[in-house]
C-alpha cells in the first residue's frame, strides 16, 4: 500500500530525493519504439526517451486537463485491430513519484505487471501520471502532493476514461496498486462498475498501517527481541501525535523529547517528507476511511497480496473481502500468493525480501489471477 520501491537500497532511486533535471533541449517529440505509440495533444515530451508502445496495442500519449489547472500526461493503450467502444481498466499506481510508464529494457516485477495488464487484458487501459512527475506540467511537484490533491485527479481521470468514445462505460475496472489500492475504494464508491482489482493495500487505517509496518520491520530487520516492546511503545505515541493530531516530527520532537528518535526509525523518512511526499499526504491519508468506503463498492472485487509483502498486512487486505462480501456474498476474492513481495518479485523468506536479497522478478504468479478474473468481468 506504499511505494513502488521503498527499502533503503532502493529509496533514493525511487521516491524523487534524487532530483533529474530536464534540459530545455529535450523538449519534442521523442521517437516511438513501435509504430503504434503517438502523441495525441499539446502536452509537450520531456524526454528523448522513446514513446512506450509494445506490440500488439496501439499507445497513445494524451493530457488529463485538471480542474486545478494541472496538465497530467495520460498514457491509454487499446489492442490493436479493435474498434468501437472497448472495455478498460484505470489503473491507479502507488505512493512513490516513479514514473508510469514502462521503461525501455524494463525487467522488474511492476513492469513485468504492467505490461501484461496492458498487452494481455484484451482492454483500454489508462495510466495516469501525477503531478510533478514525468511529461505532467502545471500542478504542484510530487514531493508537494498531498493525499486529498492527488485522489481528486483519479476522479477526474476516471471521469475522462468513462466519458472517452472508445470506451464502453459499462465494462470499467478500476485496479489499484499498492497505495493505489487505498484510492481504489474512494474513486469506486457509489459507482457502476465491472469490477474492482487491489494489490498490496488494506483496508484498516493509516495509522494502523504504519504501526504494523514499523513493527514488521523492526522485527525482520533483527531488532533485539528485548527491545521491540519499549520501542513500540514509543512508536505508538509517536504516531498518534503525527497522524491524529498533525504535528511534525520537529514539532513532536519538542513536545516529547523522549520521541525524538523515533522518527530516524522509521523507513523512509528524510528531513520534510516522509516516503518522499509532504506531511499533509500522511495526515490527510489518516482522515480516509477505507473500510466505510468499501462497503459503499458495488462491484465484484479481487484483492491480491503477497505473502512477503511486508508493508501490508495480511488481515488488513483480507478485510477488504470480508467487507465487500458482507454487502453481497461472494463478490469478493482475496488471494495471497506464496512468496512474493511488494514489487511482485519471488523471494525464499520473508527476511531475504525485506533485505531484497535472493530476489527474482515473477509478476506473473499474480498476473495469472488476476486476467482471467479481469477478462471475465469485462467480456
Amino acid at each position: 500500500m506504499l511505494l513502488r520501491h521503498t527499502t533503503r537500497r532502493h529509496w533514493e532511486r525511487h521516491t524523487g530525493f534524487a532530483v533529474a533535471v530536464v534540459s530545455t533541449l529535450t523538449l519534442g517529440v521523442a521517437p516511438s519504439a513501435y509504430p503504434g505509440a503517438r502523441l495525441v495533444s499539446d502536452l509537450p515530451r520531456t524526454s528523448r526517451t522513446p514513446l512506450e508502445s509494445l506490440p500488439g496495442v496501439d499507445t497513445e500519449y494524451g493530457v488529463l486537463n485538471t480542474s486545478d489547472g494541472a496538465k497530467l500526461r495520460t498514457l491509454v493503450t487499446r489492442p490493436q485491430g479493435r474498434n468501437g467502444r472497448l472495455p478498460a481498466v484505470q489503473f491507479v499506481q502507488w505512493l512513490s513519484c516513479d514514473s508510469i510508464e514502462i521503461a525501455p529494457n524494463a525487467h522488474d516485477g511492476w513492469s513485468g505487471m504492467l505490461h501484461r495488464l496492458v498487452t494481455d487484458s484484451g482492454a483500454l487501459v489508462l495510466r495516469t501520471e501525477k503531478s510533478g512527475v514525468g511529461d505532467s506540467r502545471g500542478g504542484p511537484a510530487c514531493s508537494a502532493l498531498d493525499y486529498e490533491t492527488e485522489l481528486a485527479h483519479h476522479r477526474e481521470a476516471f471521469r475522462y476514461l468513462r466519458a472517452r468514445p472508445d470506451v464502453d462505460p459499462e465494462k470499467i475496472v478500476i485496479f489499484g496498486g499498492s497505495m493505489g489500492a487505498s484510492y481504489a475504494p474512494l474513486v469506486a464508491r457509489n459507482e457502476r462498475l465491472a469490477g474492482v482489482i487491489v494489490w498490496g493495500g488494506g483496508a484498516r487505517t493509516w495509522y494502523e498501517r504504519q504501526l504494523a509496518f514499523d513493527r514488521r520491520a523492526m522485527e525482520l530487520s533483527g531488532r533485539p527481541a528485548a527491545e521491540l516492546s519499549q520501542a513500540m511503545l514509543r512508536h505508538v505515541e509517536f504516531q498518534w501525535l503525527y497522524l491524529q493530531e498533525r504535528l511534525t516530527p520537529g514539532e513532536i520532537a519538542k513536545r516529547r523529547p523522549d520521541l525524538a528518535a523515533v522518527w530516524s526509525e522509521i523507513v523512509g523518512t528524510g528531513a520534510d517528507l516522509h516516503y518522499g511526499r509532504p506531511f499533509a499526504f500522511h495526515w490527510q491519508a489518516q482522515r480516509q476511511d477505507w473500510a466505510a468506503a468499501w462497503s459503499e463498492v458495488n462491484a465484484p472485487v479481487l484483492v491480491l497480496l503477497g505473502e512477503y509483502d511486508w508493508f501490508e498486512d495480511p488481515r488488513s487486505a483480507e478485510l477488504i473481502a470480508r467487507i465487500v462480501n458482507a454487502r453481497a456474498p461472494r463478490t469478493a476474492q482475496f488471494h495471497l500468493i506464496p512468496r512474493l513481495n511488494h514489487h511482485f518479485a519471488l523471494y525464499p523468506s520473508a527476511e531475504a525480501a525485506f533485505k531484497e536479497q535472493g530476489g527474482q522478478p515473477a509478476p506473473d504468479r499474480a498476473m495469472d489471477l488476476l486476467i482471467p478474473w479481469l477478462r471475465q468481468r469485462l467480456q
